[in-house]
């Protein structure tokens, strides 16, 4: 397993870092372009949406926890048959730092050991589109 954290410090509340993450609305703004949808619920699904429908390739995960507006974990899987394959767990971890400053910390344990520069900045470019979409109400990239 390979595991890489990216942290970084947003203006917003822990509560307001939670809505960007469980919206899909907002999170289209940062995710991609993707709607990410799900009950948030422990056990429950976890849909990535193109404004066509789910993601092509079958992106999916499960819900293993949520505290709203202190940590997310998910799995993202991908497959359509009877045995997906397990990517990685995502790890969201919210903490307040002072009023209206929270720290983000992104985990990834990724099954896949061999590093992969353009995975590695896929989440680089999720997490600062977060802070952007937050900070300035903006879209990282038009």
């Amino acid at each position: 397993m390979r595991t890489r954290t990216f942290t970084l410090y947003i203006a917003a509340t822990p509560e307001q870092v939670w809505r960007a993450l469980t919206e899909p609305a907002q999170t289209r703004c940062y995710y991609l372009g993707l709607a990410v949808e799900s009950t948030w619920e422990p056990g429950a699904p976890i849909l990535f949406r193109t404004m066509q429908g789910p993601v092509p390739d079958a992106l999916y995960g499960e819900i293993i926890h949520a505290s709203p507006g202190c940590q997310l974990i998910h799995n993202l899987l991908t497959g359509t048959g009877p045995e997906p394959e397990a990517h990685c767990w995502l790890t969201w971890d919210l903490t307040p730092v002072e009023p209206a400053l929270t720290r983000v910390a992104l985990t990834c344990d990724d099954l896949d050991v061999r590093p992969d520069v353009e995975r590695d900045e896929v989440w680089s470019r999720i997490v600062s589109g977060l802070k952007t979409v937050l900070e300035t109400g903006a879209p990282l990239a038009r």
